[in-house]
C-alpha cells in the first residue's frame, strides 16, 4: 500500500456539532459500565488492525535499549570509571552519583533520558494513533502507513518531547528540595500538566495542529470532560487490575496445589507472557479509547466502531 494514497485526512472539521450537547433522548450511561463498554469496542478494534500490538512492543524494545546505551553513558560521563562501575556496583559508586559536585550533571542526564523516553513512546503512539484514525473513517492501513505518518510528524514530535521532558525535570528538581510542599506543588502540577495535555498528541498527529494548539485544543477539551476521562481510565485500569489479580491468585493457587519446581517455573513463564500481553493490549486499547474520544470531542462524529449511544451516553452523564 502506498502510504500517500493511504493516507488519512487528519483535519478535524470544525463545523460539525459540538458533541458536548448531544440529543435529549440519549440515555444516560454510568462512567464504569461505559467504561466496560469501550473497552469491548476498542477490543473490536483492534482485532480489526492487529498490527496495532507491535507498536507497544516495538516501544518497549526501543525504550530497553535506549535505556541500555543510556546507563551506559551515564557512568563513563558521571562516575568517570566507565563500563567497570557496571558490573561492580557498590556504595562507593552510588556515593559518586549523588555527589553535590555532579548535580548538575546529574540533571543534564535526567534531562536527556526524559526526552528520550518520551520521544519514543510518543512516536510508536502516533503510529497507532494513524492507523486507529484510518480505521474510524473506514480505510485498512498498516504499520508501514502508522511509520510513515510518525515520521512526517517527527519534528513536532521531538518538540512535544522536548517539552514535556523540561517540565518533567523541572518538577523532578522541585520535588527533591526535600520539602514537603515542594513536593506537593510538584504533584499537583504534574498531575494538572497530564490532564491539561491528555490530548495533545493526537491534536499533533491527527488535528495536524501545532504544538500551541494543540495544548489549547486539548486543555478546551479536557476543561469540558475531564471527569468523563479521569473516570473511564480509572474503569479501564480497574478492569485490567482486576482481571490480573484473579489470573495471579489462580497462579498461586495452583502452585500451592501442586508443589513442584517444574509447575513453579512453568507457572512463573506463564504468568510474565500473561501480565506482558495484559501491558501491551490494555496500552493498545488505552490509545484507541483516547483517540476515540477525541475525534469525537473535536468534530461531533461518532468513530466508526462504537455505538452512538455509547460515546454520547457517556458525555452525556457528566453533564
Amino acid at each position: 500500500m502506498n502510504p500517500q494514497e493511504s493516507s488519512v485526512n487528519t483535519t478535524a472539521n470544525a463545523s460539525q456539532p459540538s458533541p458536548l450537547t448531544p440529543p435529549a433522548n440519549v440515555q444516560k450511561i454510568g462512567k464504569f459500565k461505559g467504561s466496560m463498554m469501550l473497552v469491548k469496542e476498542s477490543w473490536n478494534v483492534l482485532m480489526q488492525d492487529k498490527e496495532l500490538a507491535w507498536f507497544p512492543v516495538l516501544s518497549a524494545i526501543a525504550s530497553f535499549a535506549a535505556f541500555i546505551v543510556y546507563i551506559a553513558i551515564y557512568f563513563f560521563a558521571v562516575t568517570g570509571t566507565g563500563l567497570q562501575s557496571l558490573t561492580q556496583l557498590n556504595l562507593d559508586t552510588l556515593k559518586i552519583i549523588d555527589d553535590s559536585s555532579n548535580t548538575t550533571m546529574r540533571y543534564v542526564f535526567g534531562f536527556a533520558y526524559y526526552l528520550i523516553m518520551f520521544f519514543i513512546t510518543n512516536f510508536f503512539l502516533a503510529g497507532i494513533y494513524t492507523i486507529v484514525h484510518g480505521r474510524f473513517n473506514g480505510k485498512d492501513l498498516s504499520v508501514s502507513d502508522g511509520f510513515a505518518n510518525a515520521n512526517k510528524h517527527v519534528g513536532r514530535i521531538f518538540v512535544w518531547s522536548f517539552i514535556s521532558a523540561t517540565v518533567g525535570i523541572v518538577l523532578q528538581i522541585i520535588s527533591e528540595k526535600s520539602k514537603i510542599i515542594d513536593k506537593i506543588v510538584a504533584w499537583i502540577f504534574g498531575t494538572a500538566w497530564v490532564v491539561l495535555t491528555y490530548f495533545s498528541l493526537p491534536s499533533l498527529v491527527i488535528g495536524e495542529r501545532s504544538i500551541g494548539e494543540s495544548f489549547k485544543e486539548s486543555a478546551s477539551v479536557i476543561r469540558k470532560i475531564w471527569g468523563e476521562v479521569i473516570i473511564i481510565n480509572i474503569g479501564v485500569g480497574l478492569f485490567f487490575g482486576i482481571l490480573t489479580f484473579f489470573v495471579m491468585a489462580l497462579a498461586i493457587g495452583v502452585a500451592a496445589l501442586v508443589p513442584s519446581t517444574a509447575m513453579f517455573i512453568s507457572l512463573v513463564i506463564l504468568s510474565v507472557i500473561y501480565l506482558v500481553a495484559v501491558i501491551v493490549i490494555s496500552s493498545t486499547l488505552d490509545s484507541i479509547i483516547k483517540l476515540a474520544l477525541y475525534e469525537y470531542a473535536t468534530t461531533g462524529t461518532v468513530p466508526q466502531g462504537f455505538t452512538p449511544e455509547l460515546i454520547t451516553g457517556i458525555i452525556k452523564s457528566g453533564k
